[in-house]
């Protein structure tokens, strides 16, 4: 059992013992200026079983209602300090990785907002998984490493979608050191070595969104780079926002792409298949991965129902025992 704010109760135990301190100075002083009023033949009044037994009784009623009160004043003090339970929680995690790699080049410009849109929504349907954000043109940025939380995934993909909004275009810091530009060779390999945690056997998978218009001399050929995705144990699936067009060379680069995600074990779709999110995410998760222990998390779990019955039943003490003391 820890207390949350302890503080709190040292507040009180201040204003309690100024109040305490007031009243006896106040009681003191007016004792002390209040004259005496003598009665003839008191001790005979006194002597009585009747008034002995009704003093009694009332001091009796006295006491209990201090003593209720200062129960109340006690589980008062209790509940505003919030005493609460500690436990110590390590959540299983799917021990599979997910490296989303987004290209951010002039031609991916009308596509982007919608792929984190598809990039949100693919989010939602994993478990535990560990995501990342990677953006490429020339060259390749993380954008978040990999994590599990979702609320900061989506956070991160609500502050890029205002980013391609924005005319500073700030996502594009970083992503112009190179020869040239959409650079998908070296976008999909530095995705590939994104991955941490090589000693483990993990699931690793990389989804490369891309229209494969290379403009530039790029250090890795993109079947170059699918083979360093495949020596590293990584799966690819490939997004072509473009690959509804008809012409030819359009044709033979998203032939190109798909052969190259394939070779890996992943798999190629176009942006607009629905069927691209539920595929994607049920080859995923059917690749075999145990559960491994995520963070250590503290768990405070707070215990207020004593003090709240105390003060219940306090209360009704109180008025009952008022009552009584009227009469």
């Amino acid at each position: 059992m820890e207390v949350i704010f302890w503080w709190a109760g040292l507040a009180w135990l201040a204003v309690i013992a100024v109040v305490v301190a007031l009243v006896i100075v106040l009681r003191r002083r007016r004792s002390a200026s209040a004259p005496p009023l003598p009665v003839a033949h008191s001790e005979r009044l006194t002597a009585l079983p009747g008034y002995r037994a009704a003093l009694t009784r009332y001091r009796v009623l006295l006491y209990s209602l201090a003593g209720v009160l200062v129960v109340v004043l006690v589980a008062s003090v209790a509940l505003t300090m919030r005493f609460a339970s500690v436990t110590v929680h390590r959540a299983d995690e799917h021990n599979r990785d997910i490296v989303l790699c987004l290209d951010v080049s002039g031609s991916m410009i009308d596509y982007d907002a919608r792929v984190l849109d598809v990039f949100s929504d693919l989010a939602e349907k994993f478990e535990g998984e560990r995501l990342s954000l990677v953006i490429f043109n020339a060259s390749a940025v993380t954008y978040f490493p990999l994590t599990s939380d979702l609320n900061y995934i989506q956070s991160q993909f609500t502050r890029l979608q205002a980013e391609f909004k924005s005319p500073d275009l700030e996502y594009y810091d970083g992503t112009l050191i190179g020869n040239g530009s959409s650079l998908v060779g070296d976008g999909l390999a530095s995705c590939a070595v994104r991955f941490d945690s090589q000693g483990e056997e993990r699931s690793r998978s990389v989804i490369l969104v891309t229209d494969n218009l290379i403009a530039g001399e790029p250090i890795f050929t993109l079947p170059e780079a699918g083979d360093l995705a495949r020596e590293r144990g990584v799966r690819v699936y490939g997004v072509n926002p473009g690959d509804s067009s008809a012409k030819d060379y359009l044709d033979d680069l998203a032939a190109e792409f798909e052969k190259v995600v394939l070779a890996t074990g992943g798999s190629y779709y176009a942006l607009d298949d629905p069927s691209a999110i539920p595929s994607i995410v049920d080859q995923i998760t059917s690749q075999q991965a145990a559960l491994s222990e995520g963070p250590v998390q503290l768990v405070y779990n707070e215990q207020p129902a004593i003090a709240v019955w105390a003060i219940l039943a306090g209360l009704l003490g109180l008025f009952g025992l008022a009552w009584r003391l009227r009469r």
